[in-house]
């Protein structure tokens, strides 16, 4: 009876798991930017993605195994929208250690959505903006 019992709970456990849980493992690595992007609109619903033309090659990005965010290499602190440090909360990259600058005033932009993240592809929402990037080979 015990073991029926055992085997009931655990099986009612693994089934309300969330199989949507991003894990973390997944999101480690270097992070190329594909230069597309797609808007929030002001009904709420996104536009069609869009190609960024920049001059200015934009960083890899890189979340490592010990928590550290990089960009090109370096920290990736910026003012407003990322820190040198990260944690998840099911799909929700949550950053720590921020650069300081006080005379800049922003939109709080530090909780990054992952809407997508499978083995090459990592779509992220940032405010009312999404950005893709593909793995680095």
């Amino acid at each position: 009876m015990k073991l029926l019992f055992v085997a009931f709970s655990l099986a009612f456990i693994l089934d309300t798991c969330d199989s949507k849980t991003i894990q973390p493992q997944k999101l480690i690595g270097i992070w190329n930017p594909a230069y597309q992007v797609q808007n929030k609109a002001a009904d709420g619903s996104w536009e069609k993605w869009t190609t960024i033309n920049t001059f200015a090659a934009l960083p890899p990005i890189e979340f490592t195994t010990d928590g550290n965010f990089l960009r090109d290499g370096k920290p990736g602190a910026d003012c407003c929208s990322a820190g040198n440090k990260f944690t998840i909360s099911e799909n929700i990259i949550l950053f720590s250690e921020f650069k300081s600058c006080p005379q800049v005033r922003c939109k709080d932009c530090s909780k990054w959505t992952i809407n997508q993240l499978d083995s090459d592809t990592l779509v992220v929402e940032v405010c009312d903006t999404r950005s893709k990037y593909f793995r680095s080979r």
